[in-house]
Protein backbone atom coordinates (compact mmCIF):
# COMPACT_ATOMS: atom_id res chain seq x y z
CA UNK A 1 0.00 0.00 0.00
CA UNK A 2 1.08 3.58 -0.72
CA UNK A 3 1.91 5.87 1.65
CA UNK A 4 -0.96 7.95 -0.32
CA UNK A 5 -3.37 5.11 -0.09
CA UNK A 6 -2.63 4.67 3.55
CA UNK A 7 -3.06 7.78 4.10
CA UNK A 8 -6.16 8.04 2.74
CA UNK A 9 -7.42 4.99 4.32
CA UNK A 10 -6.52 6.35 7.51
CA UNK A 11 -8.51 9.39 6.80
CA UNK A 12 -11.85 7.11 6.07
CA UNK A 13 -11.34 5.54 9.33
CA UNK A 14 -13.82 5.88 12.31
CA UNK A 15 -12.15 8.04 15.46
CA UNK A 16 -13.09 4.63 17.83
CA UNK A 17 -10.72 2.66 14.90
CA UNK A 18 -8.09 4.59 15.29
CA UNK A 19 -8.10 4.52 19.02
CA UNK A 20 -8.23 1.08 19.43
CA UNK A 21 -5.40 0.66 16.88
CA UNK A 22 -3.58 3.27 19.33
CA UNK A 23 -4.30 1.49 22.34
CA UNK A 24 -2.77 -1.88 20.78
CA UNK A 25 0.63 -0.16 19.48
CA UNK A 26 0.64 1.49 23.17
CA UNK A 27 0.34 -2.03 24.96
CA UNK A 28 2.97 -3.55 22.21
CA UNK A 29 5.05 -0.75 23.38
CA UNK A 30 4.72 -1.06 27.32
CA UNK A 31 4.96 -4.82 27.02
CA UNK A 32 8.32 -4.87 26.51
CA UNK A 33 9.24 -7.21 23.89
CA UNK A 34 9.59 -5.31 21.00
CA UNK A 35 13.12 -4.36 20.01
CA UNK A 36 14.61 -0.72 19.49
CA UNK A 37 13.77 -0.56 15.93
CA UNK A 38 10.66 -1.85 16.57
CA UNK A 39 9.55 0.20 19.47
CA UNK A 40 10.77 3.12 17.57
CA UNK A 41 8.82 2.10 14.44
CA UNK A 42 5.72 1.74 16.79
CA UNK A 43 6.01 4.97 18.51
CA UNK A 44 6.03 6.74 15.30
CA UNK A 45 3.23 4.75 14.34
CA UNK A 46 1.47 5.75 17.55
CA UNK A 47 2.48 9.66 16.88
CA UNK A 48 0.27 9.44 13.60
CA UNK A 49 -2.53 7.49 15.08
CA UNK A 50 -2.76 10.35 18.17
CA UNK A 51 -2.31 13.22 15.03
CA UNK A 52 -5.01 11.43 13.17
CA UNK A 53 -7.39 11.09 16.29
CA UNK A 54 -6.91 14.26 16.86
CA UNK A 55 -7.96 15.51 13.16
CA UNK A 56 -11.13 13.44 13.88
CA UNK A 57 -11.88 15.46 16.83
CA UNK A 58 -11.09 18.70 15.30
CA UNK A 59 -13.33 17.93 12.27
CA UNK A 60 -16.47 16.94 14.96
CA UNK A 61 -16.21 20.32 16.34
CA UNK A 62 -16.67 22.26 13.35
CA UNK A 63 -19.68 19.58 12.32
CA UNK A 64 -21.04 20.98 15.32
CA UNK A 65 -20.38 24.40 15.61
CA UNK A 66 -22.06 24.32 12.17
CA UNK A 67 -25.24 22.47 13.73
CA UNK A 68 -25.80 24.79 16.06
CA UNK A 69 -28.64 27.08 15.09
CA UNK A 70 -29.36 30.63 17.20
CA UNK A 71 -32.95 31.02 18.78
CA UNK A 72 -34.16 33.18 15.78
CA UNK A 73 -33.37 29.75 13.92
CA UNK A 74 -30.57 31.00 11.80
CA UNK A 75 -27.61 29.34 11.96
CA UNK A 76 -25.12 30.79 14.85
CA UNK A 77 -21.47 29.36 15.11
CA UNK A 78 -21.18 28.64 19.21
CA UNK A 79 -17.32 27.51 20.59
CA UNK A 80 -17.66 23.76 21.83
CA UNK A 81 -17.19 24.24 25.13
CA UNK A 82 -19.54 26.59 25.21
CA UNK A 83 -22.31 26.67 28.30
CA UNK A 84 -26.03 27.25 27.62
CA UNK A 85 -27.16 30.44 29.12
CA UNK A 86 -30.11 29.92 30.85
CA UNK A 87 -33.24 29.48 29.24
CA UNK A 88 -35.28 26.06 29.89
CA UNK A 89 -32.21 23.60 28.05
CA UNK A 90 -31.02 20.92 30.17
CA UNK A 91 -31.64 23.05 33.32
Amino acid sequence: MSEGTERQAQREETYDAIVARLERVVGELESGQLTLEQSIDKFAEGVRLAKDASRKLDDAERRIDLLVRGPDGGEEAVPFDAQPSGGGRGT
